[in-house]
């Protein structure tokens, strides 16, 4: 029995000792590698940068005619390395080599491999390979069953800027269950303008998602031409598509939409008439002055925040019509009114119009007086704490209330 015990534990430590070996041994060996793929690293390098900053038509004769099989996955990781970070003729150039050297090929048998890493890690560096041939292997991959995969491969045909790409795109909008929607339009964003035309022809047959989708894309590429489409569906009956196409509107930044932008302002659907508003903001309306203000009566908090946004944009006339607001029957219109007035600096010009006689004073002590009146008294409180001005700080503590009146106001 003893001997059976003692037998027993000297085959566990075997064991144990064996794995430790291993452990070791596998450590030994992984640095040793390590240690010799940095050393012929700074070896590789300057010929690759060399070559990709340079007109050869191949980078064989720099490198001695061939490269060793040890020195591949070297090569491989400079080359992926830097094809992430250069664009242009570099870019084009680096993606060459890795063509030439087989890489590419490497990459498309990737995508059939049976676990799905090797096959989304294969669809990425397709990508950075810039190799418009793999495309319809990268379309194949768009029906693959991991999603990771299908992601991957949608962005590869998107960075190699494959034409053929932009259909089965274009439909992965309205597959929500089968794709991410936002990862899908920051693809089809990132193809540039030229995809904004088969946008809008395929518009009409996408889903809701895939409406509101591309309604986000063309406001991110911004085409002049395509205003006069937007402002045909700032009158959809879908709020949110009305909505997208007035923030898309406002990047366009056309001046042929500010009649709709004017029209969107009273919208039945809160939404639409706040992206209405801050668009307004960025195309630049002046005439839409009067109904901005009105916008700042409206019950929802987005609305009016905008709309007092769009005046305080507008310059000089916004920030009147804002002074001029301070009067308004409506208490949130005069909290909006006076936010901007101190965001702009228009309050503290006044504040120093105290010192002045004449006529910028009177108008300085109107405006001081309704920001009290309103209860927004903080930003001038501040300034008649440390203004340096010894007849600003006299005139402010007049206007302000004092400490024992806000006590008895307040019992």
């Amino acid at each position: 029995m003893q001997g059976i015990l003692f037998g027993a534990i000297v085959g566990i430590a075997s064991v144990f000792l064996a794995l430790t070996i291993a452990i070791i041994a596998g450590k030994a060996w992984r640095e040793i590698r390590d240690r010799r793929h940095r050393a012929r690293r700074k070896v590789l390098e300057p010929i690759v940068l060399a070559y990709a900053h340079g007109s050869e038509a191949s980078i064989l004769p720099a490198l001695g005619g061939g490269v060793a099989p040890s020195d591949r996955p070297v090569l491989e990781k400079i080359l992926l390395d830097h094809a992430q970070r250069v664009s242009g003729i570099e870019r084009a150039r680096l993606a060459k080599v890795l063509d030439e050297l087989g890489f590419v090929d490497v990459y498309r048998r990737g995508l059939h491999a049976a676990g799905w890493w090797t096959r989304a890690e294969s669809a990425e560096n397709l990508g950075l390979s810039g190799a418009v041939r793999v495309a319809p292997d990268l379309l194949a991959a768009l029906e693959d069953d991991a999603s990771e995969v299908r992601l991957r491969a949608a962005r590869a045909l998107g960075a190699i800027g494959a034409d053929a790409a932009v259909a089965p795109l274009l439909r992965a909008l309205s597959e929500p269950n089968r794709w991410s929607t936002i990862r899908i339009a920051d693809i089809l964003a990132g193809m540039g303008p030229r995809i904004v035309g088969e946008l809008v022809a395929a518009y009409p047959t996408l889903n809701r998602p895939g409406r509101l989708a591309t309604l986000d894309i063309v406001g991110r590429l911004r085409p002049l031409e395509t205003a006069g489409w937007l402002v045909e569906r700032t009158r959809d009956p879908e709020p949110d598509v009305r909505a997208r196409a007035c923030a898309a509107l406002g990047e366009i930044g056309s001046p042929d939409s500010r009649p709709a932008l004017r029209s969107a302002l009273t919208d039945p659907a809160w939404p639409v008439r706040a992206m209405a508003a801050k668009s307004i903001g960025k195309v630049g309306d002046s005439s839409a002055i009067p109904d901005l203000c009105a916008a700042l009566r409206d019950r929802e908090w987005w609305v009016r925040a905008n709309a007092a946004y769009a005046l305080k944009s507008a310059g000089g006339p916004g920030l009147d019509a804002l002074e001029r607001m301070l009067d308004d029957a409506d208490l949130y219109a005069r909290h909006q009114a006076c936010l901007m007035l101190q965001e702009s600096g228009r309050l503290d010009e006044r504040v120093d119009d105290l010192a002045l006689p004449g006529p910028n004073r009177d108008a300085a002590i109107g405006v001081v007086r309704r920001f009290v009146d309103a209860g927004q008294v903080g930003r001038l409180r501040q300034l008649g704490a440390g203004h340096p001005w010894p007849d600003v700080r006299s005139q402010l503590e007049t206007l302000l209330p004092q400490p024992a009146a806000r006590a008895a106001e307040t019992a």
